[in-house]
């Protein structure tokens, strides 16, 4: 029995990468640093090498417009800061001045991207993207860059040491200046879930209410505490014109083996009171976990894939493009 969900997880598609910039935003380019290269090819006289080149496209970028792609996708107000976060590392500038810009525009992009990402969160207004957003933005910024010229892949070398080195190193000098900030938005988070687990049954009225006033069959689609939340509330009490309960990246399955629901202990069974329940998850989404292993023949799990990781893809299920979730909350609404 095991609500977790990623044991089978393949990462062939190569968002590990991602991973791993979401907690270090210069990762690539510090791999990079590590490694051998021939130098560029010395320019004539007064002519600057292309590395140098990029570097002043990269630094004119904190002071002109955002690229329109970056300020369609919500991150045009943070765009600056995470030029000049990635430009201020100790590392970045001396990596892109010794090698030939065609190499860099991808990395350099990618991490532009990635601290653009982590400034939303660190503001308290977080941008999610699944992967396809991702590839768009980084097309846009690459542009910006270097005249679209080179793009660049994640290198076999970030790919193979994505997660090992990320867990290694316990993240960039960016993430140590900004843990505190980051620790401090997450613990309303934490903070949410324990305020249910103690004092739950205001939320779970509110629910029923809202749910007595539809005369008609009722659908209860809840992400995150939410799913717990409309768990609970269908364990406690008969609602008989919910017809399905679909949680989308939620916690109950794990709570219950954790003992940890007020309104089923572990090793109880669901009561009829809880109707057809259907649970979409993410294997990338560590805070999603499977039900029919935990409840057998009462839950049907859907696993989805958001392209792009956590934490980004705890929220990425309702991003206005993720048209694979969408589809698939079509089937099981069917």
């Amino acid at each position: 029995m095991s609500a977790r969900g990623a044991e089978d997880f393949d990462d062939a598609d190569g968002l590990g990468p991602w991973w791993a910039l979401a907690r270090d935003p210069m990762f690539e380019l510090r791999l990079l640093a590590t490694e051998q290269s021939d130098p560029d090819v010395e320019p004539p006289p007064m002519v600057r090498r292309s590395g140098q080149v990029l570097l002043a496209a990269a630094r004119r970028l904190s002071v002109e417009d955002p690229p329109v792609a970056v300020t369609e996708a919500g991150l045009g107000a943070v765009f600056a800061d995470a030029v000049d976060a990635v430009l201020d590392d100790e590392v970045t500038c001396p990596v892109i001045e010794e090698r030939d810009a065609a190499e860099l525009v991808g990395p350099l992009a990618r991490a532009i991207v990635a601290a653009a990402l982590a400034e939303s969160v660190v503001r308290e207004a977080p941008v999610d993207l699944d992967g396809a957003s991702l590839d768009e933005l980084v097309s846009a910024v690459s542009a910006a860059l270097y005249d679209g010229r080179a793009r660049g892949e994640f290198g076999a070398a970030a790919k193979k040491l994505a997660f090992n080195l990320a867990m290694r190193s316990g993240g960039s000098r960016y993430v140590d200046r900004k843990r505190r900030t980051w620790s401090t938005d997450a613990a309303p988070l934490a903070g949410d879930v324990l305020v249910y687990l103690t004092r739950g049954g205001g939320i779970k009225d509110f629910i029923a209410a809202r749910v007595r006033e539809i005369a008609g069959p009722v659908i209860l689609l809840a992400h995150s505490l939410g799913g717990i939340a409309a768990l609970e509330l269908l364990v406690s009490q008969e609602l008989p014109n919910v017809r399905q309960l679909v949680t989308v990246g939620s916690q109950g399955p794990l709570l219950y083996e954790l003992d940890a629901l007020p309104t089923l202990r572990f090793g109880l069974r669901l009561p009829n009171s809880v109707p057809e329940w259907s649970n979409i998850y993410d294997p990338r989404d560590l805070l999603a976990y499977r039900g029919a292993g935990v409840f057998p023949g009462r839950v049907r799990d859907y696993e989805i894939d958001n392209r792009t990781p956590f934490p980004w893809s705890h929220s990425a299920y309702f991003f206005r493009k993720n048209e694979r979730f969408y589809r698939l909350l079509g089937e099981v609404l069917a």
